[in-house]
């Protein structure tokens, strides 16, 4: 039996577990059961609802599992699917937020579908204004209440809102139709209710929007805020006064009451223009290692009465363009990056809190800070992320290739981009507006220079304070290229990238360039087989001044059915387009290593053991290489550990600021007489690990074989890893004595293929680190045979849900259906179903909450079928939340501590709580999948102890575990 490596601490996004409010968090995907929760939301909504102050804005969720039905051939209308009294015990339920291409039956299909809720009336909304809005539904969508239709949007990726107050009755019946038929590119066409609906319940008279300009004075250390407030009303409203509040941690350090009082009547809105001085005092910058972030507050008073308030965050930053440079305040820097598809193979793109977090908590462990990270627009709780731990973004109009709307008269651009800059203004991390990805061929697009022309000095207009750019992979084979309006000259190329860089050059001899997309070739699913090599391709673009960095394609795998003329370009059969350096169920390949150390902000972390000591030699980047900039506040991390993995001793050492061309240095620390393995990790200042480097004393211990399987010329065996390993290998040999080897693996698995047919072999599975190779696993069988059999297929995760299951696994061109069998108890299968889906299915809990088994097989083209899979165990989550991380320590570092844990799957941050003399204290550790964590204001030396929790979807611990406490 295979234990689940990820214990399926996965919360819904609704359901009785938690309370959906789109301005607090995320909300998180729940499953298919049909489960009446929405009821139990709305309630403990209105109850917070009468508990807050009058003032603010109120967010009503209606997430939860909604009435759903395919509409392929497009009746629904005429059928009065839209009516408010139709009955639909015959639909499905789909959960919302969510897509369905997650569910087997839905898989691939693409058309319309229509989704139906219901929600009261609540009689506290009579003198308020309720809006309607979904944060994103792709692609397509039609709305009624009560059978009223609303309106439409054609969006996919944008926020959209209908004012309702006119339409409410005491029962309401809500329908969206879908259609997910736009499709760009290689992405997958994902379709639903892709991200929470609410209904926003405000003052008659309310802020709808304040927008910070935070400009500062890099020489005197102050900075401008440019504050414009808007301010809507479906009521008459005279007399009223604006005012700002600054806030700091909390704190108010600056208030401002706008110049004179306002009116404004029903229906109208109104703009009020304001500006706050802050001395250098109270400035403290944004920056990708220091992300300072500020609240703004507003606030419409009337009669020394608050009416309404709205607070948004912000920071201040400064990005330029001077010459073929590009500076964050004041600093001249080149950084690194990668393009992703925000999505997964489990929640497609609907984005839970948990997968934004460990998708930016991997990209900054690579040493991230810079890239147009997705062509899809982003959400605003990505944003928020990116925000809080520091990332520069370029955020899209997504049109790309081929497209008639790349026309400079075409309004659609025009109002994607008003709505995003609208949007997003307040989020630091966003440094420029991009107006289109590959449009510029003028063959295909002959306006594009026009459109991109125009919509850049748009972008500008509507906001002075960020770069205006345009993402080209014209711009090396036209002189006349859209790329020629974009201050930074934004390049995508897939082949001869030093070549084709030095034409770019030539067009656009004084602007800095930017490879947006850089990449060669499709590389294996299989993390063990991962061919991509940063240095071959990136290393020697390293020294051209003008390059500014780059960014590689792609961040993981991703969902596609693109089939190309080129081989290498093609999708394989598990529909996972295999860019990324971690496959589509996020574990690292071997080209996430290398890319990590190509990457990383210094040269070289080299560690050698000297008894009783380890040295360490650092080696700072060079001036005339990217990444480039200044390193202030990093650490270094060391720990010794036994052959078990468990944690022996473990320090820290802050190092002081490192610039470009530094003279290399070298660091020693005392070790424990005895240890197994000791690692040393250069992290960030916010506690990422960007690098690390290790010594190894003692070999692995042995592994332990789980299972064997074999086909007509292939063995492949699958382990529980060596905790102190780094690698594995197989070793077969025959009964004539020919050695046949596996090589070194980093999967659980390893297997020798090419073997002759119906053949004994001796079995030698072994794990290895620096330190040698351990004694062999033990086996059962002193031989084994290949036959006639299939091959299963290889399970890469799983994940349980509260009343469902997720299954990635792999596929072979010939798999025809996947069989799964499945219960409640080791070997005792009551269910079995038919998985038509390749790559990854759901499963539905016989029980939810409860722990179930499963084995996996491929039904092969034809009347063959594979054989099962070992037994695997998944855990549901419960009613207890997400489990605490194991073995976890925190590790003092003058007047602060690092948290050294295993981070837990699904987690969105933690709550460490210190017990001493003087009480008890909680500390709110934000990163949620790093190794460390920097948690600031723990003196260790008063602890007496320590617990950590993890945090679910909403926010809510679970249960505590002890924390060990290294002084």
């Amino acid at each position: 039996m295979i234990e689940s490596k990820k214990m399926g601490s996965y919360l819904r996004w609704i359901g009785s577990l938690g309370l959906c409010l789109a301005a607090v968090a995320s909300c998180q995907h729940s499953s298919l059961t049909k489960m009446n929760t929405q009821a139990e939301i709305a309630s403990l909504e209105d109850n917070q609802l009468r508990q807050t102050a009058k003032t603010s804005t109120h967010k009503h969720s209606l997430s939860g599992q909604w009435a759903f039905k395919t509409d392929p051939y497009k009746k629904g209308e005429a059928l009065g699917w839209q009516n408010a009294n139709l009955d639909t015990m015959t639909w499905d339920m789909m959960d919302v937020p969510g897509v369905w291409d997650v569910v087997d039956e839905y898989h691939d299909y693409t058309g319309d579908a229509w989704y139906r809720t219901s929600f009261k009336f609540d009689p506290a909304w009579s003198d308020k204004r309720v809006r309607l809005a979904f944060d994103s539904v792709y692609h397509d969508s039609e709305v009624w209440l009560n059978g009223e239709k609303l309106g439409e949007n054609n969006l996919g990726f944008i926020p959209f809102s209908f004012e309702i107050d006119e339409f409410l009755e005491r029962e309401n019946s809500l329908v969206v139709k879908v259609n997910n038929r736009v499709k760009r590119g290689a992405v997958w066409n994902w379709g639903g209710i892709r991200r929470p609906v609410y209904l926003e319940i405000t003052p008659r008279t309310h802020i709808e929007r304040v927008h910070v300009f935070a400009d500062p004075d890099l020489d005197t250390g102050s900075a401008t805020l440019n504050v414009k407030t808007t301010i809507s009303s479906s009521e008459i409203r005279e007399d009223f006064a604006v005012k700002l509040s600054v806030l700091r941690d909390g704190e108010v350090i600056a208030e401002q009451v706008a110049e004179g009082t306002h009116t404004i009547d029903a229906g109208g809105e109104l703009e009020v223009a304001t500006s706050i001085n802050l001395p250098s005092d109270l400035v403290e910058l944004w920056h990708f290692n220091d992300p300072n972030l500020y609240n703004i507050e507003a606030k419409i008073i009337q009669n020394d009465d608050d009416v309404h308030v709205l607070t948004d965050r912000f920071g201040i930053r400064k990005v330029e363009v001077k010459g073929d440079q590009f500076y964050l305040n004041g600093e001249a820097v080149r950084l690194v990056g990668f393009n992703m598809v925000p999505e997964d193979r489990f929640d497609g793109n609907a984005l839970p809190l948990s997968r934004i977090k460990e998708d930016v908590d991997l990209l900054k462990s690579m040493n991230a800070n810079f890239a147009r990270l997705s062509g899809p627009n982003l959400p605003k709780e990505y944003l928020d992320y990116l925000d809080e731990v520091g990332f520069l973004l370029v955020e899209e109009v997504g049109l790309w290739g081929k497209d008639r709307m790349v026309d400079p008269n075409h309004p659609t651009p025009k109002v994607w981009l008003e709505k995003m800059v609208e949007a997003r203004y307040n989020h630091p991390s966003i440094v420029a507006w991009s107006v289109g990805n590959e449009i510029g061929d003028l063959n295909k697009n002959p306006l594009a220079n026009e459109y991109v022309q125009t919509a850049i000095a748009h972008a500008k207009e509507l906001d002075p304070s960020r770069l205006g750019v345009y993402i080209s992979y014209s711009a090396d084979f036209q002189e006349n290229d859209p790329a020629q309006f974009s201050d930074i000259i934004m390049f995508n190329k897939y082949s001869d990238h030093e070549e084709r860089l030095k034409v770019v050059r030539s067009y656009h001899p004084d602007k800095p360039i930017f490879f947006s997309e850089i990449g060669t070739k499709l590389d294996s699913e299989d993390p063990n087989l991962s061919e991509m090599d940063p240095e071959e391709m990136m290393g020697d673009l390293r020294k051209y001044p003008y390059l500014i960095g780059t960014s590689f394609f792609a961040f993981s795998d991703y969902r596609s059915n693109w089939k190309d003329s080129k081989p290498t370009w093609t999708t394989p059969q598990s529909e996972n387009r295999s860019w990324g350096v971690l496959t589509a169920y996020r574990e690292p390949k071997r080209g996430f290593h290398k890319i990590q150390k190509f990457y990383a902000p210094v040269q070289a972390l080299r560690v050698e053991d000297s008894v009783g000591k380890l040295n360490v030699s650092v080696e700072p980047r060079g001036k005339n290489t990217f990444p480039a900039h200044v390193m202030r506040e990093y650490s270094l991390v060391w720990q010794a550990r036994a052959a078990d993995g468990s944690l022996i001793d473990a320090g820290i050492q802050k190092l002081p600021p490192i610039f470009p061309g530094d003279d290399a240095f070298k660091l020693s620390f005392d070790l424990p007489s005895q240890y197994a393995s000791a690692i040393v990790s250069l992290i960030d200042p916010m506690g990422y690990e960007v690098l690390y480097d290790r010594v190894d004393q003692i070999v692995p211990e042995s592994p332990v074989i789980r299972a064997i399987h074999s086909s007509i010329d292939t063995i492949r065996v699958v382990f529980n890893k060596s905790e102190n390993a780094i690698e594995h290998e197989l070793t077969l040999t025959d009964e004539a004595g020919n050695v046949f080897t596996s090589g070194l693996t980093i999967n659980e698995f390893a297997e020798i293929t090419g073997l002759n047919p119906y053949t004994h072999y001796k079995l030698e599975l072994v794990g290895v680190n620096q330190a040698g190779r351990s004694a062999p696993a033990k086996v059962i069988e002193a031989t084994v045979s290949t036959d006639n059999d299939e091959l299963p297929p290889v399970v890469w995760d799983i994940s349980g849900k509260i009343d469902a299951f997720h299954i990635g696994y792999s596929s072979e061109r010939n798999d025809f259906r996947y069989e799964i069998k499945y219960g409640l108890a080791s070997e005792e299968y009551t269910q079995t179903n038919l998985i038509e889906t390749h790559g990854a299915t759901r499963i539905p809990a016989i029980e939810i909450g409860k722990p179930h088994y499963f084995k996996l097989r491929r039904l092969v083209t034809g009347r063959v079928d594979s054989e099962w899979t070992d037994e695997y165990r998944v855990e549901l989550l419960g009613s207890d939340g997400i489990l605490p991380p194991k073995n976890a320590s925190l590790i003092n570092a003058d007047g602060e501590a690092v948290l050294l844990m295993e981070p837990v799957d699904r987690a969105t941050g933690y709550k460490v709580v210190t017990y001493s003399d003087l009480g008890r204290e909680v500390f709110d550790v934000n990163i949620a999948q790093s190794k460390f964590a920097i948690v600031e204001g723990i003196d260790l030396s008063t602890v007496l102890r320590a617990e950590i929790h993890s945090k679910d979807e909403f926010g809510n611990a679970g249960e505590a575990a002890a924390l060990e406490l290294l002084r």
